[in-house]
Order: structure tokens, then sequence, then C-alpha cells
């Protein structure tokens, strides 16, 4: 357990994006705050459930704050899936470059552990990251909230404590199915970043060449289009009203088949790091 607590903060240490990101918004709300506090008295904070001028956020629905909320879930959302890619093309290259696998390797953990770490941290660790931004968005909104707006207000816009709670509940379960459609692309990453220096390009590449290859072979886009689900499934989660109904939309077989792949590739990540 001591040794787990130790790899997972050496990861979050040596990959800085894991934290700057979340932290960097979370001053730039406060200064965001700062100004509406400081100009209390020309400033109008109005909340619609509907949307502002027309305009609607990708989430339409939101347990807190309306629209303030449902846009402060997406952009939290945005900085997980950021901060995902960005750690999961580095986990393994940074070792690589950096010539440390060799001190890893004489260290007492074997490559499935750091393999495994790197994927608790990509999955699991960084939504954390992520809902603690939100929670403290959702929290400098609820005081500035109850500086400039009557009781009645903070009621009909659900501006309060538990309602912060709920969503800060609803990001964590909704991340949890994000965590889930992202793990076959995460052991995917894992493997192609120990191939080349580019991963993500890389992958973008041979995508798009399957789907070129696979219209001009069958003349049909099924094969491109079931990729097209499968690598849009986070992203269609984070803007779905209900999340684990657009996961499970994908079909038992085929969660099944990339829960096969995911595994087969994982084995593969750990072969190719231990260099055999």
């Amino acid at each position: 357990m001591k040794q787990s607590y130790v790899l997972l903060k050496t990861e979050v240490l040596e990959h800085k994006i894991i934290t700057r990101l979340p932290l960097f918004l979370a001053l730039f709300a406060t200064l965001v705050v700062v100004i509406v506090l400081s100009n209390i008295n020309d400033f109008s904070f109005n909340i619609q459930m509907n949307g502002i001028d027309g305009w609607q956020p990708p989430i339409t629905t939101s347990s807190f704050a309306g629209v303030v909320g449902a846009v402060s879930f997406f952009v939290a959302g945005i900085v997980s899936l950021l901060s995902f890619f960005t750690y999961s093309a580095r986990a393994l290259a940074k070792e690589r470059k950096e010539g440390s696998l060799a001190f890893w390797h004489s260290m007492p953990v074997s490559d499935t552990k750091a393999i495994a770490i790197k994927l608790l941290v990509a999955l699991v660790i960084i939504p954390l990251f992520s809902s603690l931004l939100l929670l403290f968005i959702d929290v400098t909104v609820w005081i500035v909230a109850m500086w400039v707006m009557p009781a009645d207000m903070l009621i009909e816009n659900s501006l309060s404590l538990i309602a912060i709670g709920v969503h800060w509940g609803q990001f964590i379960s909704m991340m949890a199915a994000m965590s889930l459609a992202l793990l076959p692309i995460a052991c995917v990453i894992f493997c192609a970043s120990q191939l080349t220096d580019h991963p993500l390009l890389v992958l973008f590449v041979a995508v798009t060449l399957i789907k070129f290859v696979s219209y001009m072979l069958f003349d049909s886009m099924a094969i491109g289009s079931w990729l097209n689900r499968v690598s849009n499934l986070a992203f269609n989660i984070l803007t779905s009203n209900h999340p684990w109904q657009t996961l499970v939309s994908l079909g038992p077989i085929t969660l099944f088949g990339l829960l096969i792949i995911a595994v087969g590739l994982f084995k593969v990540s750990i072969y190719l790091r231990s260099g055999d």
C-alpha cells in the first residue's frame, strides 16, 4: 500500500499538467470573484435556466445554478479529458525519453504494477482533481450568489450547499462512466507511446487510414462509424444528460469486446515496457 502511494505521488509530481491546469482555472475563477465583488454595485448577477441570450450549453440540465452549473460541469469534464490525453501520451514515453526506465527496473516494482498505477492516475486521479475544480467553481458561484442575490432567487436557481453536493455527485458518476469508456483508449495510447514519440498523431493517422481503407474495400462506412462511436464515446457521455445510458447504448457485446481489447493491450504494454 505504501509503495502504491509513493508511485501515485511520483506520477502526480512528475506530470504537473494533472494539477496545474485545474489550479490555473481555479485561480482564474478566484480572479473573477474578486472582480465581481469589487464592482458589486454595477454588477447584475442573473442565472437563467434556458440559457444566456439564447445560447445553450452542451449540457442542458443541471442540479445547481442552471446554465452556470452546466457550464462549470462541462468545463471540468473538458479539463479531465485534456489532462487524460496529455498524461496518457507521456506517462510511459517520458520514462523512455529520460532514460529512467532502467532505474525503475532496478526497483522492486513490477511492470504490471507500474502500468496499473499509471492507469489509476489516468482514469481515477485525474477525474478526482477535475471534480475538485468543479467543487471550487460551484462554491465560488454560491458565495457570489449569496452576496448579490435575494433568498428567493437562491432557492429558485438551486443555489445551496445541498445542491452543490448533488452536482458534485453527478459529476463523479459521469466521470466513472467516462473512465470506463476511456479504458481501452488509455491502453492503446500506452502501447503506442512506447513505439513512437507522437502517439496521438500516429493513432489519429492510423484511425483515418482504417476508415479510408475499409470504405474502399467494402464500400461501407460501417467500420468508420463504429470507430467514431468508440472514440467519441467519452465526449458523448460528457455532453449527455444520461451518462450511463449513453455508455450502455454501445451494446453489451461491444462493451465486452472493448474490455477484452483493453486487457490484451494492457498485457502488450507490460511486454513492451519489460523490453522482452
